[in-house]
């Protein structure tokens, strides 16, 4: 069983995103895993092998315990039949307790259907008839992050301080060379941070409300 998993559409998108989140999580013994629709080939800045390569390095980095690169094509990820069911057998076989993929309202078209598709296989993948011992799952929470506040203009409901790994997360988002992204990264957890007064923090959001059942949750 995987404790955190997150799902995304392009390599870079975890370690810009949530990569913060992920370090922490492995210092506290946490499993951590990742699961990338595409090889980022489109982007027109590398050669698809070398962006694989960066993506293993970035997994490396993160010290992940599952990782699985698919092969959906890059700027032609579509909500649908094929990648429901091809999600569907890897959220049973990590049956994470924490699920964490895109925000639905970010800026590129494969993060919007990797989000939609991640939707509908959670609720799929908790159907019995897809279990080998005829037992349910879903996650405790199904969470998202979002990469380009800019334009995804929505404040997160949750902050996470990363000043403490901070340097460990630029270095994993250093590992996809080809794509310069760790300028953006950082100018994201600093208006993250600002708003968390620290300064560097990732966002998530939530899909449903936090439910509270004594006033003491609020200390």
């Amino acid at each position: 069983m995987i404790d955190l998993l997150a799902v995304t559409a392009h390599p870079d998108d975890l370690e810009v995103c949530a990569g913060g989140l992920f370090l922490k999580a492995k210092k506290e013994g946490k499993k951590t895993g990742l699961i990338i629709f595409t090889r980022g080939e489109s982007g027109g800045y590398a050669e698809q092998s070398t962006r694989e390569h960066e993506a293993a390095e970035g997994a490396r980095l993160l010290g992940l315990d599952y990782f699985k690169h698919l092969n959906f094509n890059d700027a032609g990820v579509y909500f649908g039949e094929e990648t429901v069911n091809t999600l569907v057998p890897l959220l049973r076989e990590c049956s994470p307790k924490i699920l964490l993929t895109l925000h639905k309202d970010d800026y590129h078209p494969d993060h919007v259907a990797v989000s939609r598709t991640v939707d509908a296989a959670t609720f799929v993948a908790g159907l019995r008839k897809h279990s080998k011992d005829n037992t349910d799952w879903k996650p405790k929470e199904l969470m998202y992050f979002s990469a380009d506040y800019r334009t995804n203009k929505s404040k997160p409901d949750i902050l996470i301080n990363i000043e403490d790994v901070i340097e460990e997360r630029n270095k994993c988002c250093d590992a996809h060379t080809s794509q310069g992204v760790t300028p953006h990264a950082i100018k994201a957890a600093e208006y993250l941070g600002r708003l968390a007064r620290c300064k560097y923090a990732e966002g998530l959001y939530l899909r449903n409300p936090l439910t509270l059942n004594s006033a003491s949750g609020l200390f």
